[in-house]
């Protein structure tokens, strides 16, 4: 067995086939002149385990090469961060929905599709195949025994915040809109008087960072920062978050970003354990 590092992956690959005690399998990835992508994996592999996030689009035409140039071998597709998961139902009659048919490609190819913390139960459901993994209480362990309170952006998501606090032994929440007057709307706690206390903003997934950003300029909290699984912090967010107050961002190496502080390789690597070995 071969851990295969996809190009979105690499050090969550290596780190993965380490604590498997497992080889890395030698890929040659290339880029044409006309933008065309190119792999090559380097020798016969009988049982693969491809380790890629989508992130882009890209990510996905490199696991279809992948699994093309892997036809011979028995696959499992790890996808620890599962882009185009957010269309996960018709919202629009005519719309595709993104994540059924991502499904439907990987397990085309591969006997087992893992995943970290997919954004929904309806995306969930549309793998036959799936094993999921819960990264929060990875979080939790990040600031176990610390002085913090534990936010979700929202009410729909406080469920997965209040896995990260029980492991983190600290108070939750999650945050509403508050109307103070005809032209003012403030983000604040729903239960919890956070003056003066150390906050932890945390979600599944940091894309724009925009809610985050707006909480933190109006919380009257002594600090202010902010955890995630998937950091795939579009358009600017990382400065976004930064510049409005935030004072430090943590993620998992779902996504490889400066930030990913907290690794999920031996999550992956225990899942793999329980379907392979």
């Amino acid at each position: 067995m071969h851990v295969i590092p996809g190009p979105a992956s690499p050090v969550l690959s290596e780190r993965v086939a380490t604590e498997l005690n497992l080889p890395l399998a030698k890929v040659t990835y290339g880029t044409f002149p006309d933008g065309e992508l190119y792999v090559k994996v380097e020798r016969d592999i009988e049982d693969a385990v491809i380790i890629q996030s989508i992130r882009s689009s890209n990510d996905i035409v490199y696991l279809m090469l992948l699994f093309d140039a892997l036809s011979n071998s028995r696959i499992t597709a790890v996808v620890p961060y599962m882009g185009y998961a957010r269309q996960d139902r018709v919202f629009s009659e005519g719309e595709a929905v993104s994540i059924r048919a991502i499904a439907e490609f990987l397990e085309a190819h591969a006997e087992k599709v893992i995943s970290v913390n997919l954004h929904s139960r309806e995306a969930a459901s549309h793998f036959k195949n799936l094993v999921e993994i819960d990264a929060m209480p990875k979080i939790g362990e990040r600031y176990k025994g610390q002085d913090v309170v534990m936010v979700s952006p929202d009410r729909g998501s406080v469920e997965r915040v209040k896995v990260a606090a029980r492991v983190a032994g600290c108070e939750y929440d999650y945050l509403e809109k508050v109307r103070i007057d005809a032209e003012t709307v403030e983000i604040q706690p729903k239960n919890i008087d956070v003056e003066g206390k150390r906050v932890v903003i945390v979600d599944d997934i940091i894309s724009t960072g925009g809610t985050i950003a707006r909480a933190a300029e109006t919380l009257e909290a002594s600090y202010v920062e902010a955890a995630c699984v998937h950091a795939v912090l579009a358009a600017n967010a990382l400065n976004r978050l930064y510049s409005s107050g935030v004072r430090k961002v943590t993620a998992t190496d779902t996504i490889e970003q400066p930030v990913s502080e907290i690794s999920v390789a031996d999550l992956i690597a225990n899942a793999i354990s329980d379907v392979l070995m």
